[in-house]
């Protein structure tokens, strides 16, 4: 038994379209792999919809990405990429709002679109038409979306040859869109890791010099002991200390200055904030005058960097006699200083007025004074990420029991009182993140 010509014919003709599919399919992946071959997002956008024509052959295309910006425009779908007759208008950031048009359309409900006649469509908003000049006739419009989501919406108008799109040029150029969601999807991810890169490399960058910052050595007296921990909650903190030796004119040290400042916020600004506020202080201490004169000016340079930015910094400066052992502070908004008498038993805190550094060019610090700390005294000094910081109960830390600790070690030298302190924050926190940036400095009275 023989087949008869129409059998055979029509198996050729299925032959023949499975042969030209297999073609096509075959074409779509060479095609994605072109697109899959870069990770920049703009070479990207234009290799998918060169890809696209050359597979359908049509004459003009288009590339829509939804504006995930935070603003009135968020969620429009803005024009990234055209080619063909209306590429000139539409590169100028034409954009179409959720559910306007085709694109809008195909983005809101996240389905395919096979147009045969455009005009025939009431969805079809033929304002780009009126504005071009250009007549569209058929059109592709294919939704973007990774992982459920639309990102974006391509279409293609008019084939070369003049006939309508078919279900086949729908497939084709749907084979394509999704790899080229991916590939927008990996090359934003991409970008986003290298921003992340560049950031971290400036974090890290920005830590070592505001580790630079930090008093490599204590200095040496015969009469005083002296040290400080800072440690910070980021990568780059607000906190500061410092210690600066004033000398006479034969360059013998006659006074200790120690600074302990907190600069509001965290992060890169703050420690821009710090850097500036270190330099200003150091050029005007090593200067004759008190410390209140020298707030008073730093205060004023302050300002007018910082302007209306609402930063600032608080600061407490002390200063110590090395010979006397006479003391003089100055406040700029900052906590209090504390000193322990062991022979009485007592603690007593350095207050005095003063608002913080950056706020009121025109402000005039003052200074206090305390004459003679008998031999074993402890001056400390901190910021309120210390007795602010908080335990899994959310308890404060607070100020009696950084006293509790200085009291229990105060025969100890200044450097172990330091590190107690901090040691016992720590096992205060039992794990907990640091919230805040926290530094102590320790001053003690040497047994003369």
């Amino acid at each position: 038994m023989t087949a008869t010509p129409h059998i055979c014919a029509n198996a050729a003709d299925d032959l023949l379209r499975l042969t030209r599919r297999l073609e096509k399919l075959k074409q779509c992946f060479a095609l994605c792999g072109i697109i899959n071959s870069t990770l920049d997002l703009p070479e990207v956008l234009e290799r998918i919809m060169s890809t696209s024509r050359r597979a359908v052959g049509a004459e003009t295309c288009s590339l829509l990405l939804v504006d995930e910006s935070p603003g009135p425009g968020r969620g429009e779908l803005v024009f990234r990429v055209a080619q063909g007759p209306m590429s000139d208008f539409l590169r100028q950031g034409f954009r179409l709002k959720r559910g306007e048009g085709l694109a809008g359309w195909a983005c809101e409900h996240g389905k395919s679109l096979l147009i045969a006649d455009a005009y025939a469509d009431a969805r079809f908003n033929p304002e780009v038409d009126r504005r071009t000049g250009y007549r569209t006739k058929t059109i592709l419009t294919v939704p973007l979306a990774v992982r459920g989501r639309v990102i974006g919406v391509s279409q293609l108008i008019n084939k070369e040859d003049g006939t309508p799109f078919d279900a086949t040029d729908l497939e084709t150029f749907s084979l394509i869109c999704d790899q080229a969601a991916v590939a927008i999807d990996n090359a934003r991810l991409h970008a986003e890791m290298l921003q992340k890169q560049r950031m971290d490399f400036d974090m890290e960058l920005a830590a070592n010099v505001q580790q630079g910052f930090i008093p490599r050595r204590t200095p040496e007296f015969q009469v005083l002991d002296v040290a400080g921990v800072n440690h910070c909650c980021d990568e780059t903190g607000g906190d500061y200390y410092d210690f600066i030796v004033r000398r006479d004119a034969a360059g013998t040290p006659t006074h200790l200055v120690v600074l302990v400042g907190d600069v509001s916020g965290h992060g890169i600004p703050a420690a821009l904030l710090m850097a500036s506020a270190r330099a200003f202080l150091r050029a005007r201490l090593l200067a004759p005058g008190g410390v209140d004169e020298a707030l008073c000016d730093v205060n004023r340079l302050l300002s007018e960097d910082l302007g209306m930015t609402g930063r600032f910094m608080t600061l407490f400066a002390l200063e110590v006699d090395v010979t006397s052992r006479d003391i003089r502070w100055s406040r700029a908004g900052h906590d209090p200083a504390l000193i322990y008498d062991p022979a009485a038993d007592a603690f007593q805190e350095l207050g005095g007025k003063g608002i913080p550094l950056g706020i009121d060019k025109g402000w005039v610090f003052c200074s206090d004074r305390m004459q003679a700390l008998t031999a074993g005294c402890v001056v400390v000094l901190g910021t309120d990420g210390i007795w602010e910081a908080r335990d899994p109960a959310g308890e404060m830390y607070g100020k009696n029991r950084l006293k509790k600790v200085v009291r229990t070690c105060c025969a100890r030298t200044a450097s172990e009182i330091a590190d107690a302190v901090m040691d016992d924050l720590a096992a205060y926190r039992c794990g907990l993140t640091r919230r805040d940036d926290e530094t102590v400095v320790v001053i003690k009275i040497k047994e003369t």
